[in-house]
């Protein structure tokens, strides 16, 4: 199976990363002044290089219609390489036309294709590429973090009108019930707070499968399972933050398969 390729499908992103190497052109171009950048005079370096700028900004853009093509499926290795090498052909042909007919238009002596890619483009590409590749990468890699994280976001709806929780999966702790309300334990902040919530319990286990049903009046996050405790020979479960669960009867053997048995009497 080929290996999917870290990709930003957020299209706002990679504007704002064009424009970023927009400006960092015009100020790489500007003050370290490689090529024969040296021979413009200051006024044709205020009207030339932010052009120059612009045009590696829009020669980024331009091939995002072919990546956005992809934001509804996998986006390899392969995938990257088009990308970069559409940018690259789409960069060529600008930044030359620019070359020939404004910056050095009536000059003698000017380069033709092939001189200007060796001496101008390629050498330029070497010290672009490497901005744009980190840097699409990164936000590849940021991309992913975010969608991992938001799948890991669960919402906790009661039937009041204000009656919403939003956390992390793993910050829920344990829900307790009392008649047609719920009492929902979350972590923020390090610190165990609770939200009471008007919602049966029963609806709660329907809509968060991952919950553990421990007794008829709660449901516990696994994840918070510390070990089981034996108090006046009824079994519970401790979650942390000074609350311990308690474990119905018949519900024992169940429960007990499904965590590891370390008990503290």
């Amino acid at each position: 199976m080929k290996k999917e390729y870290p990709l930003n499908k957020n299209i706002k992103n990679h504007l704002l990363l064009g424009i970023t190497l927009c400006l960092w052109v015009f100020v790489f171009l500007f003050f370290a002044e490689p090529f024969d950048i040296h021979k413009f005079t200051t006024t044709e370096k205020l009207i030339f290089l932010p052009v120059y700028g612009v045009i590696q900004g829009i020669c980024y853009c331009l091939p995002i219609w072919y990546q956005n093509k992809f934001k509804n499926s996998i986006w390899r290795v392969k995938n990257e390489l088009i990308f970069i090498v559409l940018m690259i052909v789409v960069g060529f042909g600008i930044n030359f036309l620019f070359y020939k007919n404004i910056v050095a238009y009536n000059e003698p002596d000017t380069y033709e294709y092939y001189h200007y890619f060796k001496w101008i483009y390629a050498p330029a590409l070497a010290i672009i590429l490497p901005f744009i590749i980190i840097g699409r990468y990164v936000m590849g890699k940021f991309f992913e973090n975010e969608i991992e994280t938001d799948k890991k976001k669960i919402i906790i709806k009661g039937k009041g009108k204000y009656d919403l929780i939003t956390l992390h999966m793993d910050e829920l702790v344990f829900i307790h019930s009392s008649d047609n309300y719920v009492d929902v334990f979350f972590i923020e902040k390090n610190i165990l707070k609770k939200k009471t919530l008007r919602e049966t319990l029963s609806g709660l286990e329907k809509s968060f499968t991952f919950l553990m049903k421990t007794h008829r009046s709660f449901l516990i996050n696994p994840n918070h399972f510390k070990q089981f405790k034996i108090e006046n020979k009824k079994l519970y479960i401790d979650v942390g933050y000074g609350k311990i669960i308690p474990v119905s009867r018949n519900l024992q053997t169940s429960i007990k398969s499904k965590l590891p048995i370390t008990t503290n009497k």
